[in-house]
């Protein structure tokens, strides 16, 4: 049956409005869903935007502290290294200080400066602030003053800074400083490292030193006209084992009380003059009147050779730190020679008194030498051999013998200088060169004219040094002419081996420092 075109039009139009009514009736169900789920976008948007704002601001905030409490380390490590340029502080250059890190049981720097490498200690490591070397006669001549540094202090309102640690390392020659620093509450730490050097023109080449047992004549020097070359050969001696007992200061060539300060350490003699009468002067560098007292580190170690009597080679085997040995005696003679090859690295002697004679340490006669090489090259140091005794015990050197290279420490004995003409490699008039810290330094002063070779008939003048040589007063022979013996002692130039010892003597160094090799910044 055919639809009635009016009806169809009328089915149509409801179907329409049904679909548009369902259509309807789904988007109003999911109206209500969305708005909430936008709106919980908008609180949620709203929320971090305000926790990232208060985020900026405490950021801002922390940023400025830290900001100040960097300032404020600033600030203390600039007082601390002005506080250094004063004599009287600068003496502390060459110590450690290094205090406890309160997080972490052990001190802040250790051994190598570095801040938590692993190499610090458990104990408090503080060599500033008891150190007054300001009573010892050599620092008295200075007239630098007792230390006052100042380890910790304010920086503005809010600012507090200390000084935590400080390393010093001899061999590189530097200085490693950490100061810690407060500013509301926010801690920082810079750790510098800085060259310090010390001024070595009064460098003590040569000491004669009184030692502790009170002996009155130790620290005796009696030249005898034989030379000391070099511009490090400084003389320290003792005013006490002198010829003249009153003087308290020093001389450098040139100087109008050099004479005097020649006659006090039995410089010359009758024969020893110029022809206008004045003095012959064989020391190159400036004599001091005060005496510097020994403390010799105690340790003694390493493989023990007995008494070295024949020609014998010591090799050193480690790049920085000694290779140590100990005997108990150096006897050799003719052509022996005791060779230390320090190439591969430092060598340290310690004599332990054995043989026959314990009190005689080294002995050397005709042309027996001590040498310190190397076969790369390089020049030996004279700080890579150390040669070190501990008790009574002498260093004789007979005839052209010779000890080259070398740092010798006794500072319970004596060096007689017992040769008759210069005897070590290379052509200069010498017999010792090196460094020397002794107790005293005897000086044969000629040989008697016959019979030439008799080693019986060496003689010295007679300074009454603990009864004269040997135990023996030996008269000198008015109807022989004198033979004038000069050879002697050479310091050389370079003498930046032996830093690490300067903390051993109280040597008035006047330390230096310089540009900074290293800054870095530590969160606390």
């Amino acid at each position: 049956m055919p639809i009635n075109p009016f009806a169809a039009a009328v089915i149509r139009g409801w179907l329409q409005q049904t679909q548009s009514a369902n259509r309807r009736g789904v988007q109003a169900g999911f109206a209500l869903p969305l708005a909430l789920g936008l709106g919980f976008v908008m609180v949620v948007l709203g929320l971090t935007m305000l926790m990232t704002a208060q985020s900026d601001r405490i950021t801002s905030w922390q940023r400025k502290e830290s900001g100040a409490s960097l300032s404020t380390a600033e600030g203390g490590m600039a007082r601390t290294l002005a506080q250094l340029t004063n004599p009287n502080n600068a003496i502390l250059l060459n110590r450690n200080y290094d205090t406890i890190n309160i997080k972490t049981g052990k001190t802040y720097l250790g051994a190598d400066g570095s801040f938590n490498s692993g190499d610090e200690e458990t104990a408090l490591i503080d060599e500033w602030t008891s150190y007054n070397p300001s009573n010892e006669p050599c620092h008295q001549q200075m007239n630098w003053g007792v230390p006052n540094f100042q380890f910790s202090g304010s920086i503005g309102d809010n600012g507090t800074y200390s000084l935590k640690a400080y390393r010093y390392d001899p061999k590189q020659q530097q200085g490693t400083l950490f100061v810690e620093a407060t500013t509301n509450g926010q801690a920082t730490g810079i750790i510098i490292t800085i060259n310090v050097t010390p001024d070595l023109d009064n460098f003590p080449g040569i000491i004669a030193s009184r030692n502790t047992n009170g002996a009155v004549k130790t620290g005796t020097l009696a030249l005898r006209g034989r030379e000391v070359l070099g511009s490090k050969g400084n003389i320290y001696y003792n005013p006490d084992g002198s010829a003249n007992s009153s003087l308290t200061n020093s001389a450098a060539p040139e100087d109008a009380s050099r004479a005097d300060y020649l006659d006090a350490i039995w410089s010359t003699d009758g024969e020893d003059f110029d022809a206008d009468g004045s003095p012959i002067d064989t020391v190159e560098g400036k004599i001091f009147a005060c005496n510097l007292p020994p403390k010799l580190p105690t340790t003694i170690q390493g493989t023990n050779f007995g008494r070295i009597t024949t020609s014998t080679t010591l090799k050193g085997v480690g790049s920085m730190t000694p290779t140590l040995y100990h005997v108990e005696s150096i006897d050799l003679d003719n052509d022996e020679v005791l060779t230390i090859d320090t190439t591969g690295g430092p060598v340290q002697i310690d004599v332990i008194y054995g043989g026959t004679d314990p009190e005689l340490a080294i002995t050397l006669r005709d042309n027996a030498k001590i040498l310190n090489i190397r076969t790369d090259d390089q020049l030996p140091q004279v700080g890579d051999l150390r040669i070190l005794a501990r008790g009574n015990s002498q260093v004789n050197l007979f005839d052209r013998s010779c000890i080259q290279n070398a740092f010798l420490w006794f500072p319970i004995d004596d060096l007689r200088l017992l040769t008759t003409g210069p005897g070590c490699p290379g052509g200069r008039n010498t017999n010792v060169e090196g460094v020397l810290w002794m107790e005293a330094i005897l000086a044969l002063k000629s040989k008697k004219c016959p019979p030439p070779n008799d080693q019986n008939n060496l003689y010295h003048r007679d300074v009454n040094f603990l009864n004269g040589f040997n135990g023996t007063n030996y008269d000198e022979n008015p109807e022989c002419p004198y033979q004038r013996i000069t050879s002697g002692i050479a310091v050389p130039e370079d003498v930046s081996s032996l830093m690490d010892l300067l903390k051993y003597v109280e040597w008035p160094a006047r330390y230096r420092f310089g540009g900074v090799k290293n800054w870095q910044r530590v969160r606390l």
